[in-house]
């Protein structure tokens, strides 16, 4: 109808005037063009595949690109030859559809039309997702740029999997999605997972783009690898379009966080509204009387009986309730490590009247996720720091404050100018304790070196290292292990005989850390939060002047060292010395920042990757941790991992 093509010319003409408005070309690109300066291998025939409209980018020649502006909508005279046959084509499409394949070449994962100009305009003004096509591949001259290198990673996941149109632009994402499929990229897939993928992918696509996912930094295999990750590939594969666009809904804002490099906001304080002060106790049975108490659930991982980690939070959760009284209640769920566990779990949370869920491991947070989109309504804490999430806020404590004053009592007690730090995996925020600790220990000691060794390293026996390289002085877990009571913990010395003595320990005051969090929510000051940092992901990152965290001393440490602590802690408290302010210089001496710089931001504290000048050792390998190393570091590594190594992928539901 010369009616559809006067409203689709309308909008191609005001497309190019956008087009030349901006300085862009506003017509379809030739490919013939392109490869004129770049050149190519050669052509490889493709076949017949569907293709997306959204990755039809030219054509193949110059030919009538003046035709069509650069979305392929048309612009010629509507008294035409031309307006006349896409009036007839799209006639034809209303009532028979395209039975011929349009004719393209394939560069780059994009596709420039040889044959059916016409065709993709009709499809396009018509809102249509794909078009089938003839392809083939024009092949790119060999290059080391990251475009080629991501290209390569395509076509191998092309020869397993022939699917055009899932596109990323972070290196190893092919590897990755495979292995969330459990496949890999050696061996044909079987049918029926590329079948589903398929499906999946052009249902995934449709809500994407009709959600405004273009409008995001974010290609759309990332968010479909994002959707996968959170929901399970054994869940996604056989849901309807419909299905799919309502879960896609529900995780929306998890693709706004994650865009680009992603979005992390940090509050290292509580806002005054959670330090209110308690209710006296006589007041606690009215408060009752008007409302009913509020539920929280905690979600472990593992027992309090076998994991010092989980004992400090249940001890938490405890305190919580012996101060909040009869205003709050808690239930405990313990051992829900599989997702199937977990899953039980959040859903008798749900029937208890959960108003908040809170889980205590970072590899918890994809599961946590997935209960947050299928159970709104509680808010949801992950203890951990820096995971781009939207439905999820980590919570956690600058440790590194507390790990500073260590280092300082360390270096004091330290013969020989050594001391020890064992580390438990190189995950976020881990790095920065180990570098506070050995800028603590330098202040004390110019010449101290810290000798840096790993729990989570298999083949390696730290203890034998650091006794023959002459350390006696160590920083060992942050807590002690109710499986190994007599096992030291936190500053240790090792004694010529082989006897050690307990030093000091860092603190958690998790109790008051859940107890301003459960005020902050009820107080409506966790929503002014949110709001406040809307389109970030929120991480509760609170210190020693929140009271969260501390350093205690053994009753035999001499006077001196008591009051160096107690020194330092008072100028870390007030602000007037920081462990990451000034000069800081990395092994090697390089140069982080100059003597004049201020302090480094959060994300720059969190996600540290160097090590201090005076630390003797390096991170490990992801070959050399054991299994619980690697698994902490799939989710919040700061060391290279294998894309096709994803162990947290037992979705099974």
């Amino acid at each position: 109808m010369l009616e559809d093509y006067a409203k689709a010319r309308k909008l191609g003409l005001k497309q190019v005037e956008r087009d030349v408005a901006a300085g862009r070309y506003p017509y379809p690109p030739a490919l013939d063009d392109i490869l004129k300066n770049q050149g190519y291998q050669g052509e490889v025939p493709v076949g017949l595949a569907e293709v997306d409209l959204s990755l039809i980018a030219g054509t193949k020649t110059r030919g009538r690109q003046n035709m069509f502006s650069s979305s392929f909508l048309p612009i010629a005279d509507p008294e035409s030859e031309f307006a006349m046959k896409w009036s007839d084509l799209i006639d034809s499409q209303r009532a028979e559809g395209l039975r011929d394949p349009i004719v393209v070449y394939e560069y780059l994962q994009r596709f420039y039309v040889q044959e059916g100009n016409k065709r993709v305009s009709v499809s396009r003004y018509l809102g249509m997702p794909t078009i089938l096509a003839s392809i083939t591949r024009v092949t790119p001259m060999p290059s080391d740029e990251k475009a080629l290198r991501l290209y390569h990673e395509f076509t191998r996941f092309y020869r397993v999997c022939p699917i055009y149109g899932i596109i990323s632009d972070q290196e190893g994402f092919y590897a990755r999605l495979a292995a969330l499929l459990g496949q890999g990229l050696d061996e044909p897939w079987p049918e029926d997972v590329v079948r589903d993928l398929r499906s999946l992918f052009d249902s995934f696509s449709m809500s994407w783009h009709a959600r405004g996912g273009d409008a995001l930094d974010l290609q759309v295999g990332d968010a479909l690898a994002t959707y996968v990750t959170i929901f399970g590939f054994e869940h996604v594969r056989g849901l309807t379009p419909s299905l799919v666009d309502a879960e896609v809904g529900r995780i929306w804002g998890e693709f706004v966080v994650t865009q680009g490099e992603g979005a992390r906001a940090y509050l290292e304080d509580p806002a005054k509204g959670h330090t209110a002060p308690l209710p006296k106790l006589k007041n606690l049975a009215k408060t009752t009387m008007r409302a009913k108490p509020f539920r929280v659930a905690f979600i472990y991982d593992r027992n309090p009986l076998s994991s010092g980690w989980i004992a400090l939070h249940d001890r938490g959760r405890q305190k919580l309730e012996m101060r909040l009284g009869a205003t709050v209640s808690t239930r405990v769920f313990t051992d829900r490590s599989s997702d199937d566990a977990f899953d039980q779990a959040v859903s008798e949370a749900a029937d208890y009247g959960a108003d908040l869920v809170v889980t205590c491991s970072p590899t918890q947070m994809r599961q946590v996720t997935r209960a947050a989109a299928e159970h709104p309504g509680p808010a949801y804490l992950n203890c951990s720091v820096s995971l781009s999430h939207s439905a999820v806020r980590g919570f956690y404590g600058r440790m590194y404050e507390a790990k500073f004053l260590l280092g300082a009592l360390a270096a004091s007690l330290a013969g020989h100018h050594k001391v020890g730090y064992v580390a438990e995996s190189p995950v976020f925020s881990t790095v920065a304790e180990i570098n506070a600790f050995a800028i603590g220990a330098q202040m004390v000691d110019p010449y101290v070196t810290v000798h840096l060794k790993w729990f989570s390293a298999k083949d390696f026996d730290w203890r034998r290292e650091l006794r023959e390289e002459g350390v006696h002085i160590i920083s060992g877990h942050d807590y002690a292990n109710p499986l190994a009571p007599k096992e030291s913990w936190g500053l240790y010395r090792v004694n010529d005989d082989g006897t050690e003595d307990h030093l000091a320990e860092p603190v958690w005051k998790w109790g008051r850390y859940y107890e301003m969090l459960v005020r902050s929510i009820r107080n409506d000051t966790w929503k002014k939060e949110g709001e406040k940092v809307r389109g970030q992901s929120l991480n509760y990152w609170w210190g020693m002047s929140a009271g969260v965290l501390d350093v205690r001393l053994s009753d035999e440490l001499p006077r001196g060292q008591r009051m160096l602590v107690d020194v330092l802690r008072q100028s870390v408290l007030s602000g007037r010395v920081h462990p990451f302010t000034g000069k800081l210089v990395a092994q090697g001496g390089d140069v982080v920042q100059g003597p004049e710089a201020g302090r480094l931001t959060s994300e720059q504290i969190v996600r540290m990757r160097w090590l201090n000048e005076n630390v003797v050792g390096r991170l490990p390998e992801q070959r050399e941790l054991d299994r619980d190393g690697l698994v902490e570091v799939e989710v919040a590594g700061v060391i290279p991992v294998d894309p096709a190594t994803v162990l947290l992928k037992d979705t099974s539901r």
